[in-house]
């Protein structure tokens, strides 16, 4: 039985050194270390993103990295289980979920597999042994937890222990351990991550507005427009809201809770002109948008505006 996963982790280049620090593994969108030679200087990076992290949860912050979950477990101090690397690498999980179903029913022909407490090293060559002698060591129905176990270990830690390691030492330096306890991966990833999905309504009941446009506009004319703006917000495509969101407050994502908005977002309501684009001020999450004439003009002014590359800084 073959089992050897779906996509490998890239290869270092002849530096590797200088590589990117995180690769993504199976499941896109998900990063862990890339394993290289660990120099003092890379472990240092890693410590530093550790560090960036606990800054992120301490001022609550979106952190523009989604990390895979074995990852987010080291980091609470929580174990790793062989179920965290459907996470990882989904084909290599289902093949040894295979193994196991086997041992449990065929108990008497897991030993055609051939398999050995032994893997192929993770550079292609050499070996790496889950246990001392390890190539003499068959994989049984007897043993075949162990081996799942051990497997799983070595694909999630394995050389990237010290990477790892650097990374839950830099949390530390900036959040005390404790603040982490009792969370889960799930609760970890919230909080650093947001929410992906964009609750209008959440963004309705903390948004303020302010009213720039002259004193000569009646307030029923802003009051209007407040109502175009939300539904046209209420209309949008996951993917536009997330480029609003971006747009307005330089992050994809909201926070997880109310308190995570700092500064609280805003909009400054500015005179009447169907000629200027909305612009945005990141830095306090404030978008400013004209008075415009028409539903569809403020439609038209605004997509345009979130989709630009850049940010329209005033």
């Amino acid at each position: 039985m073959e089992t050897s996963g779906g996509p490998s982790e890239p290869q270092p280049e002849e530096d590797s050194d200088l590589s990117p620090l995180f690769f993504q593994p199976d499941k896109a969108g998900f990063y862990s270390p890339r394993t290289a030679h660990n120099s003092p200087e890379r472990i240092n990076c890693y410590r530093n993103i550790g560090r960036f992290i606990g800054l992120c949860l301490l001022h609550n912050h979106i952190l523009p990295l989604p990390l895979c979950r074995h990852v987010l477990k080291i980091i609470i101090g929580k174990k790793i289980s062989w179920h965290d690397l459907a996470f990882f690498d989904s084909v290599l999980y289902e093949n040894l979920r295979q193994l196991v179903i086997d041992a449990e029913q065929n108990p008497g022909q897991i030993e055609k597999y051939e398999l050995t407490f032994e893997l192929e090293g993770e550079d292609g060559r050499g070996s790496i042994e889950l246990v001392t002698n390890g190539a003499n060591i068959p994989v049984t129905a007897a043993n075949v937890y162990d081996y799942v176990r051990l497997y799983t270990k070595q694909k999630l830690i394995g050389s990237a222990r010290p990477a790892l390691r650097a990374v839950n030492e830099g949390v530390s330096d900036v959040i005390p351990r404790s603040s982490l306890a009792g969370l889960t991966a799930e609760d970890l990833r919230l909080m650093l991550n947001g929410s992906g999905e964009i609750s209008v309504e959440l963004l309705k009941q903390i948004t303020q507005f302010n009213n720039e446009a002259g004193p000569n506009e009646p307030q029923e004319k802003i009051t209007k427009f407040k109502k175009w703006f939300w539904n046209l917000v209420e209309r949008m495509s996951v993917a536009e809201k997330q480029e609003l969101v971006y747009f307005w407050t330089s992050s994809p994502a909201l926070p997880a809770t109310e308190e995570g908005f700092q500064p609280v977002p805003s909009i400054t309501i500015r005179p009447v002109s169907d000629n200027q684009l909305p612009t945005a001020n990141t830095c306090i999450s404030r978008l400013y948008i004209p008075l415009y004439s028409s539903k569809s003009a403020l439609k038209t002014k605004l997509l345009i505006a979130i989709k630009t590359e850049g940010f329209g800084f005033v």
